[in-house]
């Protein structure tokens, strides 16, 4: 069972610090260049109260910090504290600021008494505005009536982090949700053997690679072209390293997709051409086809199917050849069981509304949409997800193998997933499911949401979900995590009485189905597995 929630003691961060630290240094010690092994050096020749200080700072936003704001009740002497981190070259002590830094640490009455000479018939303009014009004027920082700190060694904690996590987004705050037991990790085995860098050249590499990637997360979520296609000329080199390669096959795919909607065609395709993650080879059928390079269009087409990496470019691949071949399109007017009722209008989800409607009409129903068979997967396939494979662990706070979301996640354990699927049977799958339940409770899993999975759910669902259906779903969805763990219907619905169980996805006024909810009822449609689309209107 996971751990229950509890109180941690003061100096909580300081003790996450050093285990930081010392995983860094037992994993990675030959990979440290010198200025990292120095920062160690000092670190350890310092005593607790300043340890605690130095954590305190470089955890707060900013460069630099004023004492007369700084208040820690586990730190006796400050000063003193601070002192011994400038002795270890840790921290400068009123260092040098431009006026700009020094902007940031006063408020807008303070810079004015600051330069009060150099602002005199200002006083009523913005903050901003008031450092333009000390910016303007050249202004030296004079002496300051405070403190102020500034600690060094900031590159290397952030080397440090990524050497930890393998990633930029991840950070600290990870320990105390550990140790308050908001979140709970799965034990998995960590060596050195396994660790995600094997070198100081690859480290950096993915540091930089890294470094851009986040940069263009931000842009495609901005929608700021202009960033995003200046970085074509930023891409590092193409890593060998597989987790790499992914990060560097995401960011390939977000800067040609915007080449593409520009027009740029041969940019785009020269750069789809170097990334190994959908929808790139989609996306170069697409480009070739409006070139009017067919054959090339094919080609493509031929190497996805021969080879899918995803559900979705399959089916293009499919289409696509199917239409080039002449063959006329199916028109697909899916003929889904529909049920259409009137009620009252109400402030609730509409989801909510179908959902008492349903439990009206003697149903036992949930709101469960992704959750359930997502969930209960992460629960039958929990060894098969935590397995110790290669490449797939390298820090103690993964809630899924680095790979999860990717097709080699699927190539990799493809024979234990076989396997599994082929031994599900009625009792034994409902047994290891609840038993899995109630062991790992609580216990982070990319595919559970333990806020949604009840045993009363999963009881019901084992009990009237035919193993045959299972099977099926579940072949579907470990094939292709990234795009079949959504898509489900909102409601599932149980009758024990009458051994009855059924999906309903509702759709309220005005509301049409999605492709990847369209893909699951086709799947549904082809297995006998049964639903219904619940179309709800005011009356």
């Amino acid at each position: 069972m996971a751990a229950e929630p509890a109180n941690i003691p003061d100096d909580y961060y300081l003790t996450n610090f050093q285990l930081f630290l010392g995983f860094v240094a037992d994993q990675y010690d030959d990979l440290l260049n010198a200025e990292e092994k120095s920062f160690l050096e000092h670190w350890f020749s310092l005593g607790d109260e300043p340890r605690k200080l130095y954590v305190r700072l470089i955890s707060r936003k900013g460069q630099f910090f004023r004492a007369d704001k700084l208040s820690y009740e586990e730190i006796d002497r400050l000063d003193f504290a601070a002192q011994q981190l400038a002795d270890q070259r840790l921290l400068v002590i009123n260092p040098a600021l431009t006026v700009n830094e020094l902007a940031g640490l006063l408020t807008k009455p303070e810079l004015v008494k600051q330069f009060r000479t150099h602002l005199n018939g200002h006083q009523s303009k913005k903050k901003s505005e008031l450092v333009s014009i000390l910016v303007d004027q050249n202004i030296t920082v004079p002496e300051l009536p405070f403190i102020v700190y500034k600690p060094e060694f900031t590159l290397e904690i952030t080397s440090f982090k990524f050497l930890f996590f393998g990633n930029l987004y991840q950070n600290l705050t990870e320990f105390v949700l550990s140790d308050l037991g908001i979140t709970q990790y799965e034990k998995y085995p960590l060596n050195k053997q396994n660790r995600l860098f094997k070198n100081r050249e690859q480290m950096e590499e993915a540091l930089a690679l890294s470094e851009v990637a986040a940069i263009a997360a931000e842009a495609e979520y901005n929608r700021d072209t202009g960033t995003l296609i200046s970085l074509v000329d930023e891409i590092p080199a193409k890593p060998d390293q597989s987790l790499m390669l992914r990060r560097y096959s995401r960011l390939i795919n977000r800067v040609a997709r915007e080449l593409e909607r520009q027009q740029s065609y041969s940019s785009a395709l020269e750069l789809f051409q170097q990334s190994s993650m959908p929808p790139a080879r989609e996306r170069m059928a697409r480009i070739l086809d409006k070139k009017s390079e067919n054959q090339a269009a094919i080609r493509v087409c031929q190497q996805i199917i021969e080879q899918p990496f995803s559900d979705m470019e399959l089916a293009f691949a499919q289409r696509f050849i199917s239409k080039f071949n002449g063959e006329k399109p199916r028109r697909n007017r899916r003929q889904y069981p529909e049920v259409y009722i009137a009620l009252a209008e109400s402030d609730q989800r509409v989801e909510l509304i179908a959902l008492d409607y349903y439990q009206q009409q003697g149903w036992q129903a949930f709101y469960a949409e992704n959750s359930l068979i997502s969930g209960l997967a992460g629960l039958y396939f929990w060894d098969v997800i935590f397995a110790d494979i290669k490449d797939a662990f390298f820090h103690p706070f993964q809630s899924a193998p680095a790979d999860l979301m990717t097709n080699d996640f699927y190539q990799k354990r493809s024979l234990q997933i076989k396997e599994r699927i082929i031994e599900i049977n009625q009792n034994s799958f409902k047994s290891k499911v609840i038993k899995t339940y109630r062991d790992k409770q609580g216990i982070a899993n990319r595919l559970v949401h333990w806020s949604v999975l009840t045993e009363e759910m999963i009881t019901l669902a084992c009990d009237l979900i035919p193993e045959e259906h299972f099977k099926a779903v579940f072949g579907k969805l470990m094939f292709d995590i990234a795009h079949n763990r959504t898509g489900f219907p909102d409601l599932i619905l149980f009758k024990p009485e009458t051994g009855e169980y059924r999906w309903s996805e509702v759709k309220g006024p005005g509301d049409k189905l999605q492709e990847n909810q369209k893909r699951w009822l086709d799947f549904f449609t082809g297995k006998d597995i049964p639903f219904e689309v619940l179309y709800v209107e005011w009356g």
